[in-house]
């Protein structure tokens, strides 16, 4: 996977730094798309859980989209389409270590989880003029550390995974100490993962230093409110924006992405300043 992920990145840049016309650049990034699905049928992943590009304007923004640990770029489809609608190049990518059942890792690695994204990012780098990156739930945490490696322009962050409700148990357990004890990580598995991943993302938003647009649900019943405010504390940025929504539960972008969340976001996006 990795190596054909690479193949098109290296075609993204046949041209060196000269500039490219339009046709190039779809043709460029079509290709990298024909190159990651055949990939990903060779994985096995079903066609309605695989990747997708949508190539926009020139000379506007490209977004790359991040699901959740345990979604697929298929959840992400109607903001994609609206996202796209509004001229913007979108990239929904799949995360082999995430979203489906087609590894054979015990565990994800959130590491290996961000070195693919960072493919992801540089395609739409080298296409469009700025980058963004929407992460929704666990994928908002990695978006997040995405930020921290490369120059985004700004992050959309929906019911950001980084004040998880977790029990009293592992509370204790991580306070201790214990869940960095092998035997004990293998039995938590993918969840400790996820966790160690998100505890990473917690400790860098203070640090951000892109305008952040985040928005989560009252109600939200994986992640606390305090995710929500802990960012509009630590989030300096003077283009920042917060938006708490009285019910939807955890994925507040099928709860209200339609009625005024995609809207929220591009206009995010395209009128930021």
């Amino acid at each position: 996977m990795q190596a054909i992920v690479l193949t098109a990145w290296d075609l993204a840049r046949t041209a060196g730094n000269q500039a490219r016309d339009s046709r190039a650049r779809v043709m460029s990034l079509r290709t990298h798309e024909r190159l990651r699905l055949l990939a990903e049928a060779e994985l096995g992943v079903p066609k309605h859980k695989r990747s997708f590009l949508k190539v926009g304007e020139e000379n506007q923004p490209g977004v790359l989209l991040i699901h959740d640990a345990d979604q697929t770029p298929a959840h992400l489809v109607p903001a994609a389409r609206a996202l796209h609608k509004a001229g913007l190049t979108v990239h929904g990518q799949l995360l082999t270590e995430e979203g489906h059942d087609v590894t054979n890792r015990l565990e994800p690695r959130w590491r290996a989880t961000l070195h693919q994204l960072r493919h992801g990012y540089q395609l739409l780098a080298d296409s469009c003029n700025e980058v963004y990156v929407v992460g929704t739930g666990f994928g908002a945490s990695l978006a997040m550390l995405l930020a921290e490696r490369e120059k985004v322009a700004g992050l959309v962050l929906l019911a950001p995974a980084v004040a998880p409700r977790v029990g009293l148990r592992l509370k204790l357990m991580r306070s201790l100490g214990l869940l960095r004890l092998p035997a004990v990580r293998r039995r938590m598995g993918k969840r400790e993962d996820v966790l160690e991943g998100m505890q990473h993302a917690r400790d860098l938003a203070g640090k951000l230093e892109v305008p952040v647009f985040a928005a989560m649900c009252d109600d939200d019943d994986v992640v606390s409110p305090e995710a929500l405010r802990m960012l509009q504390r630590k989030c300096r940025h003077q283009h920042s924006r917060f938006r708490a929504f009285g019910e939807g539960g955890h994925d507040v972008l099928s709860a209200h992405g339609s009625s005024s969340l995609d809207a929220d976001i591009i206009d995010f996006i395209k009128n930021r300043g």
